[in-house]
């Protein structure tokens, strides 16, 4: 399996593929087509062309790591360790406290993160933050960080 999602920055369109042994993939194209699971044209063509050239992957990865290198400084020094978030969209992100009391400082900050909670019982005292905003929003969240509420 493989997805364009986040490496091309076209989650919204369900971009991916799976390769592998005809007999396998036969059933598991069949099952799609039933289930009404058909790429449109317009995404696959999007796929063609992403598929086609690589510079935009690295763009993209190189805005995320930005990203990051300006928010883990600001999450530390508010307290959050960052914990499991090498690379990515997100940092999974603890205080030592409850998920909510995390997500209320935060929120006292006009800062919105998603509760660790709905991931899971694993994710209590957890919150994930994304680096999907733009970089105008990043630069805000980190200024906001570093004020005293």
């Amino acid at each position: 399996m493989y997805s364009l999602s986040k490496q091309s920055n076209v989650a919204g369109y369900r971009a991916a593929f799976v390769a592998g042994d005809p007999a396998i993939m036969a059933s598991l194209v069949n099952s799609r087509k039933h289930a009404g699971m058909i790429v449109p044209y317009p995404v696959q063509e999007a796929m063609r062309v992403a598929l086609g050239e690589d510079t935009h992957v690295q763009a993209q990865k190189d805005l995320y790591r930005g990203r990051r290198e300006r928010l883990v400084p600001a999450l530390q020094g508010f307290g959050l360790e960052i914990k499991d978030s090498d690379a990515g969209l997100y940092l999974w992100s603890t205080a030592g406290e409850s998920t909510w009391d995390t997500v209320a400082r935060l929120a006292e900050r006009g800062i919105v993160v998603g509760p660790g909670v709905f991931y899971g019982e694993a994710g209590n005292g957890f919150v994930r933050v994304a680096l999907t905003g733009t970089d105008e929003r990043i630069e805000a969240a980190v200024a906001r960080l570093a004020t005293t509420p």
